[in-house]
Formats: structure tokens, C-alpha cells, sequence
């Protein structure tokens, strides 16, 4: 609201007439204030005596000063005004807007206060029957996108799972392939041609039909070399449109696997106007139980789709309201409904008393980038780096989403007794350094701010030997862009992994993957030499072979450092019912409905 901030600019300059004190002043006092012009002065002091937030009385003839009292109390013009930004969806601009302020009044504990009630579940009257349900999640990340074929980070294929349906789910509870737009599928014995036959009447959220010939536009567009999950049909030899609601899909060579692709977030079915070069919509656009009906930098609204095909949902509206990093924990409440996810954004309270689930969701990851000609390239250093980090001590440092140290890109159920010792010698390691290539060049590690603490203890650690590391903390958009992955020599991330091989896959297949990206050719060769065999079999333990080989030929080429096992915590009020946490730590917002105790 600009009377608020004028309002407050007003109070500023005049901090030392208390409310309710009336006193003289002139149009140009006013005028300068305000930083405007005595024409504007005047506009802004009728709207605000309008409001009533103040009282002012012109000074009669050339020359004579005017009175002025002030009404509204500073503080709540303050207070309101930050949860005016917050209903609005910017959380960021509250806090900043209460921080800019702190010399004029001390606003935030009443804030707090108030946000942490706003969280949770809320309902709104509609009517005489209809009562509206709304569940507000604070997220502490931005939203990167929203288009199944360039989403990438766990929060946004998430949302992308609840907007879109694709033809396939895979149900990780049960390891099993269900129906989504496809009601049956068949391939044939090569595992080369794959034939689909779709729901007749399922819709789009703008009530379009979704036949075959969106199912054909949408896997078209994945084969865009410069959409991030490109790999996933990279083996499409063509596609056919049957009939409407029958489509087939040919293959260059056999994938016994390929329901996995068609499962991936990335395999979502779009209106085939909307992947045109003109959309008609500026919002995405799915046939899921949500659809999405607002979206900016700090909040997206999703609502239930009363056309949906599928099992339909009790909450009827969900907020995401983005939450700066630093201010999580000020966040974070006990509210009726309230749902959070925490990755290390604050220390979970040891009194906790609602219900927590923790959910392994990946190993902490560093990459060697092997494509660039620089001391990387010298194996026994890239042992080093490897080796020198102690794993056990950044555990026990870094908090508690940091599980146990990593022995590859799998998750292992031993304890941190049956681990391999991690601790590490110092001067065996300083031996070791010695004995390479290295003088002293910095080498420049890329991560995004969720990762920045851990980047700064690997820089720490790496230090003590002599190695010198300058960390970038760049945005989540920038941390995927193409340059930003040929400039690093280091990448830090969280590698997301499951017993869906699909995650293993991604990191082996994907151009657009931090792991693949990284490697010189004759790896990669390596690597897709050990996928192709793979995919041809169905053998579960063909598979488990595979995994197995990927990981010894990663570790034994020290390409990249697996550090620690990272978990995720999502925490829920008692109230809040059907919490079904799958493999990302996310809950499926579908499940979800409130029990008012």
C-alpha cells in the first residue's frame, strides 16, 4: 500500500511529535519529506486524511503554517502493512519491509506472531452450503519451473506430479506400474514398440479433451535437444497417432524399462496449443487434481480440479507462499493443518510434539568437471579430494539432515558402525597432495544457497591441506544453466536417489545432469555401454547388477565425491490427515483432508 509507506516516511521525519500531538508545519516540510513535489504533498495528505490516519488543518492565507496530528499508531501501520505483503504472496518484502523500519518501531515479534498463525488450515464461507478449504504451505525454495520438460528440482517435479497426468504411474509402495491417462498398454517381445490406449473424456483444466495428439505433442517437445530431460526419449525412433485415443510409440533399440520414462514428472501430457510457439495461457496447464490459478516470484495457488479422472481430493485450495531461507524458522509453527518440509533450513525443535516423518531423499554430491583442461585431470589429485574430506565429522557438524557418509549414488540401511572408517589422517592426505600436479591454483565451487554452509565447510576442510577453494553461491535457476556448468570446476548438490532406477538413470543419461555433465567421453561411453545392457533385460537382478557397476565405475574414476546420505523431515499437525510422504519427502496433496479435533 503506498499510504503506508508514505504514511511511514511522514512518521520518520517527524518521529518526535508523539500520536495524537498536534503540530505546525508547512507544505513544503511536507513536500520534502515526502521526497515529491507540494502539488503531490497534497494528494498523499487527503488520502490519508481520508483514511483517518491523520489530521491536518491548512494554514489560511500566504505564508501561515499548517497543523498537523498524527492518528494511526506507527506500529500498526507497520504490522499491517507487512501482512498486507504476505496475503499477497511477497514474504520476502515483509520482512524486509519491517527490517527497514526497526529504528522507528520494533514490529516483528507481533509479526511472528501473526504469520505463524496464517500457516496451516483456514476455511472461508461461500454461500449457505459451500465451505472452501484452504491448506498454506510454507516452502522454503523458490519454484524454478513448472514446464515437465525443463523442471528439475525435487519441489518443482513435485508440484509438477500433482498439476499434470502422464500416461503411466508407477506406485513406489508397491513397485508397480498403474494406469493414469493409458487404461492398457502392450509391447511387444523386442521391447521396442510400445502401444498405448488412452481414457476417452478425460479434460484439461481448460476443458479441452487430452487425445492421443496431445500425448504425441508432448513427447515431440522432449525431443528438443535444449529442453533439460531431453534423455528420456532420446531412443524414440517415432511416434504414431493410431487413433485418437490409441498411440504407439517405436523405439531405435529394446527398453524394458521405458514405463519408467513415461512415469517421470518430465512425461506429463500438455494441450498440444499450449506447446505451440504462441500458448493461449500464461499458467500451466494439465489434467491433474490440481490446477494451478496463480502464479508469481513468492506464491502459486493451486485449486481442485473438479473434472478430474482420477481419485479427486478434499482440500480445496493450496498456497504455497515461498519463504526466504534465512527466515525459516521464524516460520515455522504449530498451527491447526500446518505442513512443512524441512532440508536443514533451521534446527527441528528437540520438543516437538507433532508428528514427524523422516525420509532419505539423497546423497551430497561433488562433481569434477573433466571437461575442462585444468588439474582435475589429474587422477591422483581427484583422489585427494575424494579422500580428504571426514565424513563422520561433517555429520556430526552439519545437523541433522545429514544421515550417515555416502558410499556411492545408492542408499545403503547399515549403520555408521558398519560403514568404512572415514576418519581421515591429515598429514597422510598433505602426503598424498604432494605427490600431484597441484600448485596452489583456486579451484571455483558453484551451489545454490540451500547447499552454502556445506560449501563452506568443504572450503574449510579442503584448506587444512593446502587446497585452495572459492565458492560461488549462485540462484537455482543459475545453477543449471549450461554456462554456469562449463564454468565450475566443482558442483555441489544433492544428487535425489530412490529404488526407482529411473533417479539413477537421470543422473547417468541426462545431459542436463550435474553427474553426466561432468564426465569426460570415454566415461560417458563407459556408462551407456552398461545402460544399453541393461535396458534390455526386465531382470530385476539385471538392474541390481547395473547399479552395482555404475557406482564401482564412478567411484573408481574418482570423477565425482560422494559425501553424505541427506534426509528430509516433514512435519504435520495431528490434524492434518492422510500424510502420505513419498521418496522426495513431499506429501501428494490429493491424500490430504482435515479432521477438526
Amino acid at each position: 500500500m503506498r499510504i503506508a509507506e508514505d504514511y511511514v516516511q511522514l512518521r520518520f521525519a517527524f518521529q518526535q511529535y508523539a500520536d495524537q500531538q498536534s503540530f505546525h508545519i508547512t507544505m513544503d516540510q511536507l513536500a520534502q519529506a515526502l521526497f515529491c513535489t507540494p502539488r503531490n504533498a497534497k494528494l498523499i495528505i487527503t488520502k490519508m486524511e481520508q483514511a483517518r490516519w491523520i489530521e491536518f488543518r491548512s494554514g489560511r492565507g500566504r505564508g501561515n503554517t499548517s497543523e498537523l496530528t498524527f492518528l494511526h499508531p506507527v506500529t500498526t501501520a507497520l504490522l499491517d502493512e507487512a501482512k498486507e505483503r504476505v496475503l499477497q504472496g511477497d514474504v520476502q518484502s515483509a520482512f524486509a519491509w519491517l527490517q527497514a523500519h526497526e529504528t522507528l518501531a520494533i514490529v516483528r515479534p507481533l509479526f511472528l506472531e501473526w504469520l505463524m498463525t496464517y500457516f496451516g488450515y483456514s476455511t472461508q464461507q461461500v454461500g449457505q452450503d459451500r465451505v472452501i478449504e484452504t491448506l498454506r504451505l510454507p516452502i522454503y525454495r523458490p519454484i524454478v519451473s513448472l514446464e515437465p520438460a525443463n523442471a528439475l528440482y525435487a519441489f518443482d517435479t513435485h508440484l509438477v506430479h500433482q498439476i499434470y497426468s502422464r500416461l503411466v504411474q508407477y506406485n513406489h509402495l508397491q513397485q508397480t506400474f498403474t494406469k493414469d491417462i493409458a487404461h492398457h498398454w502392450e509391447v511387444n517381445e523386442g521391447a521396442t514398440c510400445w502401444t498405448f490406449y488412452l481414457t476417452k473424456g478425460i479434460t484439461f483444466h481448460h476443458g479441452q479433451e487430452l487425445t492421443a495428439q496431445d500425448v504425441y505433442a508432448s513427447l515431440t517437445r522432449l525431443q528438443d535437444p535444449s529442453v533439460v530431460h531431453h534423455w528420456l526419449v532420446q531412443d524414440i525412433d517415432y511416434i504414431q497417432v493410431i487413433h485418437p485415443y490409441q498411440i504407439q510409440i517405436i523405439l531405435r533399440r529394446p527398453n524394458a524399462l521405458f514405463l519408467f520414462y513415461l512415469s517421470h514428472s518430465a512425461a506429463s501430457i500438455s494441450p498440444a496449443s499450449e506447446l505451440s510457439t504462441h500458448p493461449q495461457h500464461t499458467l500451466p496447464i494439465g489434467s491433474g487434481p490440481y490446477q494451478v490459478v496463480s502464479h508469481h516470484t513468492g506464491k502459486c495457488t493451486l485449486t481442485l480440479f473438479p473434472s478430474y479422472f482420477g481419485y479427486r481430493g478434499h482440500i480445496d485450495q493450496i498456497e504455497i507462499i515461498i519463504v526466504p531461507e534465512n527466515e525459516a524458522e521464524a516460520c515455522f509453527g504449530t498451527s491447526p493443518g500446518v505442513l512443512t518440509v524441512v532440508t536443514g533450513e533451521f534446527p527441528i525443535p528437540a520438543d516437538l510434539e507433532m508428528p514427524l516423518t523422516q525420509t532419505v531423499t539423497g546423497v551430497s554430491t561433488l562433481t569434477f568437471n573433466l571437461r575442462k583442461d585444468t588439474i582435475l585431470q589429474d587422477h591422483r589429485f581427484r583422489e585427494v579430494l575424494v579422500q580428504g574430506i571426514d565424513r563422520l565429522h561433517m555429520v556430526r557438524e552439519l545437523g541433522s539432515t545429514y544421515l550417515r557418509p555416502a558410499s556411492g549414488l545408492h542408499i545403503q540401511a547399515e549403520s555408521l558402525a558398519e560403514q568404512a572408517p572415514y576418519h581421515i589422517m591429515t598429514e597422510d592426505i598433505v602426503a598424498q597432495l604432494q605427490q600431484t600436479s597441484y600448485a596452489g591454483e583456486a579451484l571455483h565451487l558453484y551451489t545454490f544457497a540451500r547447499h552454502a554452509t556445506h560449501a563452506y565447510w568443504l572450503q574449510q576442510q579442503y584448506q587444512t591441506f593446502g587446497i585452495v577453494i572459492q565458492v560461488h553461491i549462485v540462484t537455482w535457476a543459475e545453477t543449471i544453466q549450461p554456462d554456469t556448468m562449463e564454468q565450475a570446476d566443482l558442483i555441489l548438490f544433492e544428487a535425489m536417489v530412490s529404488d526407482n532406477p529411473i533417479s539413477l538413470l537421470e543422473h547417468v543419461q541426462s545431459h542436463r545432469n550435474f553427474i553426466r555433465h561432468s564426465l569426460p567421453a570415454r566415461t560417458v561411453d563407459q556408462l551407456d555401454q552398461l545402460t544399453q545392457h541393461m535396458l534390455a533385460s526386465s531382470a530385476q537382478e539385471a538392474i541390481m547388477q547395473w547399479s552395482v557397476a555404475v557406482n564401482q565405475l564412478l567411484q573408481e574414476s574418482c570423477t565425482s565425491a560422494f559425501l553424505v546420505v541427506r534426509t528430509a523431515s516433514t512435519i504435520y499437525h495431528p490434524s492434518l490427515r492422510g500424510v502420505h510422504v513419498n521418496p522426495k519427502g513431499w506429501v501428494d496433496f490429493a491424500t490430504l483432508w482435515f479432521q477438526d479435533t
